[in-house]
């Protein structure tokens, strides 16, 4: 709600109109997702689909105890990855101020 409030005090237009347009954006990048298609969100972000391979069973240890486990194999799956645009990066406050931000 905050996001479409946002949206219609810049656009200059009603909240109700922004999220409209907010709900249609989403069912694009659904969309756009579901058939495994990159998706760029204006200069902002890109989100593309990624196949992670399976893996196999493999030896590991306990942390706590030390002691030999197996751990199990994992199927095949599939994620999505956002990575941020030049505008995005752009906008990142200094580490100064994000660690003053971040802490309160």
């Amino acid at each position: 709600m905050q996001l479409a409030g946002a949206v219609a005090d810049r656009a200059e237009i009603t909240r109700a109109e922004a999220k409209r347009v907010l709900e249609a954006l989403e069912e694009v990048v659904l969309d756009e997702i579901g058939d495994a298609q990159k998706v760029k969100i204006g200069g902002l972000v890109q989100l593309t689909v990624r196949v992670k391979p399976a893996t196999k069973a493999r030896k590991g240890r306990n942390p706590a105890t030390g002691e030999e486990i197996t751990i199990g194999p994992k199927p095949a799956s599939v994620d999505v990855r956002a990575r941020a645009l030049t505008k995005a990066k752009g906008a990142l406050p200094s580490v100064q101020k994000a660690r003053r931000r971040l802490a309160n």
